[in-house]
């Protein structure tokens, strides 16, 4: 379990005004966030991946369990 600290005043406002005591859903949106950054970095190396493999300095490895995880992740 991680606790976070937020000391930034126009954050803490507005995530008092968007989720007041419903921790619930800020933890939800926090996670769905995440998720959506871990996604967007495995996109991110694969482009990094295509582009080595284009200038011959890396043969591709397999998309078959990037695919995988993102279509259990639906």
């Amino acid at each position: 379990m991680q606790t976070i600290q937020i000391n930034n005043s126009e954050l803490e406002q507005y995530i008092a005004l968007r989720y007041g005591d419903d921790k619930n859903s800020l933890v939800n949106d926090f996670v769905t966030f995440l998720k959506t950054e871990l996604y967007s970095n495995d996109i991110k190396k694969a482009f990094d991946e295509v582009k080595q493999f284009k200038e011959g300095k890396i043969p591709l490895s397999d998309a078959t369990d990037f695919l995988l995880e993102l279509k259990s992740a639906h």
